[in-house]
């Protein structure tokens, strides 16, 4: 029966920790998204290879949610799946 209980314990409070880890990623993600859009052409146009950033800047939202969505699942698939 302990061991029955120690199962649930651990996925509970895995999935609360996907959870946790969704909601602040997705609180944290305008602060990335406006830190992204700070970057522009004309100040890269000097910087070697700064139409690379320049273009990987516009990708960074898309990066950053894909990251956490995918995090998120991981966890969730960690905290129930059985040893």
């Amino acid at each position: 029966m302990s061991a029955i209980g120690e199962l649930i314990n651990k996925t509970v409070m895995g999935v609360i920790a996907a959870a946790v880890f969704i909601l602040v990623g997705v609180a944290l993600g305008p602060t990335i998204v406006a830190a992204a859009a700070d970057i522009n052409a004309t100040t890269m146009a000097d910087v070697f290879l700064g139409g690379v950033v320049v273009t990987l800047a516009g990708f960074i939202s898309f990066f950053y949610y894909l990251g956490i969505v995918l995090g998120g699942m991981a966890m969730i698939w960690k905290a129930t799946k059985s040893d």
